[in-house]
């Protein structure tokens, strides 16, 4: 008789989480990656920053003119590198029709949701964890550098219990750490929604408490294929050996394509490439406390107590992850003009990762139609850590036939029975 064993296949920061969450209901659970530890791809040198005031689709009429100036290399924060790639025509050509006023409005509610209900989960599985208490829910900034940018988005947001408009004088004496931009801040936004922490560090403890309860992990472990029957995968065929299973979740962010072309599908994500630098803090006061969003030059720079990590860039590579010297240059550019006085500029540690991403935005979550026991949660772009929480119950949810707390969250697609 088979034994009740659901395998997710993937340990990122979703993979991790969707483990947790199914095991909270009594699943047994095996995690399979083929990677040495949890978080190690894409969730390990990201922002940190659970971007609630920041979940919105990237899709949207704004988005046509910036690719056209990215496709011609006059967009800063936007580069495209392999523009033959089969995988981005496909993929862009569907992004294209996700670009109406209409398209954007739905897809970024359906981000608001998930980040929400994450951000939300956040300090509780903390604490039910025992997990030290370095994840930070005292908010985020919003920062312009051009006065009629931040006009214009002050006016859209207005000021409320969420969402603060400040301006530059405010904004400094709020966070003195931003003194060595006083020259160039125009305003800005104080979203009191947002958290920040260290996705890596996180999710590493999560797969420590994991393991200890019970879960299985098999790293350095490399998924080569499935054996089917009757529309279920009844075993995960594996370099090390098939692991025989009941459900299958896949958590494969940009590797997902390539796990499910022998199913017979091929979900649109897209490995846009982001690039960090990381500085080790010698100067407390003379860096902010507080991550924020550069919304003029389009980096985040987030506080991690020792650390002060910037991240920058969405970059159409394909899968290069390689650090050019003009890239890193920019990264090494900011933080020596506005936090110089700080960090220690001569060590400082550089990554480039890449961010799982759907035409639409929103992630792929709920049942593959073509099989009764295997499911998705990949496709978060740069909110991976964000909706990880709430993505992962809500799919927990609908696994073990509970009535999901949110509805059309997901990105469509023929193949997905969307949650």
């Amino acid at each position: 008789m088979q034994q009740d064993r659901t395998i997710v296949i993937g340990a990122g920061a979703v993979g991790i989480m969707t483990a947790r969450a199914l095991m909270l209901r009594g699943k047994k659970v095996t995690v399979i990656d083929r990677l040495s530890g949890p978080a190690e791809f894409c969730s390990r040198g990201n922002a940190g920053l659970m971007a609630v005031g920041h979940a919105k689709a990237w899709a949207e009429p704004a988005a046509l003119p910036a690719m056209m100036r990215a496709a011609l290399g006059r967009e800063p924060s936007v580069k495209i590198s392999k523009l033959f790639d089969p995988a981005l025509w496909r993929w862009g050509m569907e992004f294209l029709t996700q670009c109406t006023s209409r398209a954007s409005a739905a897809n970024t509610r359906k981000l608001q949701r998930l980040a929400r209900m994450s951000r939300d989960m956040l300090l509780p599985a903390e604490t039910a964890m025992g997990l030290p208490g370095e994840t930070r829910h005292d908010g985020a900034l919003y920062l312009f550098q051009d006065t009629p940018q931040f006009q214009s988005y002050a006016a859209k947001i207005g000021s409320g219990q969420e969402i603060e408009v400040l301006d530059a004088l405010a904004l400094i004496e709020l966070e003195p750490g931003l003194a060595g931009m006083r020259d160039r801040l125009a305003g800005g936004l104080r979203s009191h929604i947002d958290s920040v922490g260290d996705c890596h560090l996180f999710s590493a403890r999560t797969g420590a408490w994991l393991d200890r309860e019970g879960i299985a992990f098999r790293y350095d472990t490399k998924v080569t294929g499935f054996t089917c029957k009757n529309q279920r995968i009844s075993a995960v065929e594996t370099d090390a050996g098939p692991m025989e299973c009941t459900d299958v979740v896949l958590a494969t962010g940009v590797e997902t394509p390539d796990v499910t072309r022998s199913l017979g599908f091929v979900p649109n994500i897209y490995p846009v490439k982001g690039y960090s630098g990381t500085w080790r803090i010698t100067d407390p006061g003379a860096v902010p406390q507080l991550p924020f969003v550069d919304e003029t030059e389009l980096l985040a720079v987030s506080n991690f107590g020792d650390r002060l990590r910037v991240t920058a860039i969405a970059e159409f590579a394909g899968r290069d992850l390689s650090l050019p010297e003009k890239r890193i240059t920019l990264l090494k550019e900011y933080v020596q003009r506005n936090f110089g006085k700080g960090v220690d500029l001569d060590h400082p540690e550089f990554w480039a990762g890449l961010r799982p991403t759907t035409p639409a935005g929103p992630p792929y979550l709920g049942r593959v139609r073509a099989y009764d026991n295997l499911w998705i949660n990949a496709g978060h772009g740069q909110l991976g850590w964000t909706m990880s929480l709430g993505s992962a119950e809500l799919l927990a949810q609908a696994m073990t036939d509970e009535t999901p707390v949110l509805s059309d969250v997901s990105a469509t697609a023929k193949w997905l029975a969307a949650l």
